[in-house]
């Protein structure tokens, strides 16, 4: 525990070196100068290293107690200051109070009481301490959120560090047609309606989770990122904060339907899983001017579609071509739109993120109003069947021990910046489905596996090779020497290099 730092201003010697001798005595306190009036201190004020209280005198020569008070407090000192004054400086002691000095104490000083004040401010100090650790710490993580991309390395996996440990829970809100409603508000109007919904957003969060054990960011893509400490999933809350949000704003917000975060490092993974999410919102309703019967027709490809009843799916797609060919062009082409979005809704949980992103803007590129019902009705069947097969190659790489060909990738690329991105897409699998998926068929985490992995490779390295740990550090997959070193001692109760000298 770091000491509490203190400098004491007294003009008589013996009073100054007696003070200095008690305080140092005590427990958590730490005396880093004694000066004889204020100007002597400002003389060597360190700045970079300032004392955490002020102890001094009032009635000084050449700079008295009241002006170093004054001097240092212009200057931006945010520490305490304690006074010392005799019977007949009570002016001066009204001015210490009205500077918020936090005590005074007559001299001869009770030692008892200044040693109960000094242990209270030290307390007082530690708590402060401690908000502005967490403060910065809250920053730090909201930068990072706000930056963390779907590429989350398996060996750079530091910035977990900066959470406490434990199950999160992720979502995001969406503002409901944001640019329509951007476009028909006055700007300024518009953002002050925005700046409604934060502090709404705040003040909703703040009745539900800790200020500490939740984190919300703007993606500047009409969306809320959320993320939960919890135990438990929150949709329940989720939902609820929306409806509220919603209620007491001119927005209305859509949660997406979130995800439980076991491991922190699949945190880059979800969030980008999420933003396609919200991407793939299926529509609340086809229209009023699109047939029941070929609604039903739909909803049967898309069960076909979840079941991958692949044969089934073919014969639906038959008969929807003779359906269709009554329809209008827009009808057709909405209906499409709306049945190719839900199913890329269904499959989006396994397959990989950019796979879904691929078929989405093939989805809307080979959908146009420029083509006739016939080639709409070819187009959209076309769609359809690449999709089908891309989750045919999926289903045939899980039959083909998905979990082999993933360690065997995993063996492959031990020296690379490896992601679970790049693991979950050699497998065909969305990367949550994928670690969820490894852990059930494996009994740990796609990341215990690849750390036990390197580490094992590390230890040959270190018996047979006289290699620098730098060297061998890369040679595993971690850039930073430091953080490896740390990890393989935690894992193995020796440094690299006493590991090197008992396996020889």
């Amino acid at each position: 525990m770091k000491n509490f730092r203190i400098i004491i201003v007294e003009d008589e010697y013996r009073i100054r070196t007696g003070l200095e001798r008690f305080v140092s005595n005590l427990q958590h306190c730490e005396v880093i100068g004694t000066y004889a009036n204020g100007q002597e201190v400002l003389d060597h004020w360190n700045a970079d290293k300032p004392a955490d209280l002020v102890l001094t005198d009032i009635k000084m020569p050449i700079m008295d107690g009241m002006t170093l008070i004054h001097v240092l407090k212009e200057a931006g000192y945010a520490g305490d200051f304690l006074v010392l004054s005799g019977f007949d400086d009570f002016h001066y002691v009204q001015q210490a109070l009205r500077n918020k000095v936090a005590d005074y104490f007559l001299k001869p000083v009770d030692r008892e009481q200044l040693k109960e004040r000094l242990l209270q401010l030290f307390e007082k100090h530690l708590e402060r301490e401690q908000k502005q650790k967490a403060k910065s710490q809250k920053r730090e993580q909201l930068q990072l959120l706000r930056s963390l991309s779907g590429e989350s390395s398996l060996a750079d996996t530091q910035w977990t560090e900066l959470f406490p440990q434990g199950s999160y829970y992720t979502c995001r809100l969406q503002l409901v047609d944001f640019h329509q409603q951007k476009a028909k508000r006055d700007p300024v109007r518009f953002h002050q309606e925005l700046s409604t919904v934060v502090m709404l957003l705040e003040d909703e969060l703040s009745k539900r989770w800790s200020e500490s054990g939740s984190w919300w960011w703007w993606d500047q893509e009409q969306s809320f990122g959320l993320l939960v400490y919890t135990h438990d999933e929150s949709k329940k809350d989720i939902d609820h904060l929306a409806k509220a949000l919603s209620h007491r704003s001119i927005f209305e917000l859509a949660a997406s339907p979130g995800q439980l975060v076991q491991e922190l490092v699949m945190l880059p993974a979800v969030l980008e899983s999420e933003q396609m999410e919200m991407k793939l919102m299926p529509e609340k309703q086809y229209g009023e001017s699109i047939g029941a019967c070929n609604q039903v027709t739909l909803q049967k490809l898309r069960l076909a579609f979840k079941q991958f009843s692949f044969d089934e799916m073919d014969a639906i797609l038959y008969s929807l071509e003779k359906e269709m060919s009554a329809e209008r062009q827009q009808v057709i082409l909405t209906l499409y739109q709306s049945a190719g979005i839900e199913m890329l809704h269904d499959a989006s949980k396994r397959l990989p993120v950019a796979h879904i992103n691929s078929m989405l803007q093939k989805l809307s590129g080979n959908l146009s109003g420029s083509l006739t019902v016939p080639e709409l009705v070819q187009a959209f069947e076309n769609w359809t069947k690449e999709l089908a097969s891309i989750c045919i190659r999926l289903y045939r790489h899980r039959e083909n021990t998905a979990i082999e060909q993933a360690k065997g990738f995993i063996y492959h690329h031990l020296k690379d910046a490896l992601t679970i991105e790049q693991v979950a897409a050699y497998v065909y699998m969305n990367p949550t489905y994928f670690c969820a998926y490894f852990k059930k068929h494996t009994g740990e985490t796609v990341l215990q596996y690849v750390t036990k992995q390197r580490l094992d490779l590390a230890k040959h390295l270190l018996e047979d090779s006289d290699d620098k740990v730098i060297a061998i550090a890369d040679a595993v997959g971690y850039q930073d020497h430091k953080y490896f070193s740390r990890l393989f001692k935690k894992h193995t109760g020796l440094s690299p290099s006493e590991y090197r000298r008992n396996s020889r």
